[in-house]
């Protein structure tokens, strides 16, 4: 009778619940070039952003060579078997900085082939255009990079991420250059990151925990609010 019962017990506890589902990751897939990888990478700030969100399964990993065109990793077996390891839920294509403006042709083309071969693997998946930053010297850049991302955006049907207009909009209050005046510094990458979140997710930054090993908490909450008040009043 003992015996019994134990056994009954082990069912009910064990045998009746069955095995558990394991959650599903979001996969997303960043390709560019050294603006993407600077200061351990945009991803890489993403995923301590989703490390500091409670019941947000994701992870982001990085295809990134420095002066590398869309082009270029199109043709970079390195890129291509990354492509290929898994089902990407979103890519995101950053172009190398002026690209957009003096290849325009280069630039669309691959926009498309990329895009194209994320729906050939998964019918399900978006494409993400990262518009960036104007060079320090080059006011007004950023607006004419963005009309670029967005016209292709059009075409196939992609959402743009306004990284280099968040820069416009906060540079008076922040400083986000490196010294080249070109690449992101620190607080940079960091804020492209929160406005990925954001966009990627549709969540608020500001709830998420301070996980940046580097930046202060107050740094990272003023530069959170910053992102989420801009990515707020933004229509496109």
């Amino acid at each position: 009778m003992k015996a019994f019962l134990l056994l009954l017990t082990v069912f009910v506890l064990h045998g009746c619940s069955g095995p558990s589902t394991p959650k599903e990751i979001e996969h997303i897939l960043f390709i560019g070039n050294s603006y993407l990888y600077q200061n351990e990478g945009v991803d890489q700030h993403l995923n301590y952003l989703i490390q500091g969100t409670k019941n947000l399964e994701a992870h982001a990993d990085r295809a990134a060579e420095g002066r590398y065109h869309l082009m270029n990793h199109w043709d970079d077996p390195e890129t291509q078997a990354l492509f290929s390891s898994k089902k990407w839920d979103k890519i995101v294509l950053q172009e190398w900085g002026s690209g957009p403006l003096k290849k325009n042709a280069e630039f669309e083309k691959y926009v498309k082939k990329w895009a194209n071969q994320l729906s050939s693997k998964n019918t399900n998946g978006k494409v993400l255009l990262f518009s960036t930053w104007n060079y320090q010297s080059a006011k007004g850049m950023e607006d004419r990079l963005y009309d670029k991302y967005s016209k292709i955006a059009k075409e196939i049907n992609a959402e743009v991420v306004p990284a280099g207009l968040l820069w416009k909009a906060i540079r008076k209050k922040v400083h986000l250059y490196a010294e080249d005046g070109a690449h992101p510094n620190r607080k940079g990458t960091f804020v492209s990151a929160c406005l990925f979140y954001e966009r990627i997710f549709n969540r608020d930054v500001t709830k998420t925990e301070n996980t940046d090993p580097i930046l202060s908490n107050a740094e990272q909450t003023k530069l959170k609010r910053w992102v989420h008040q801009f990515n707020s009043s933004w229509h496109e």
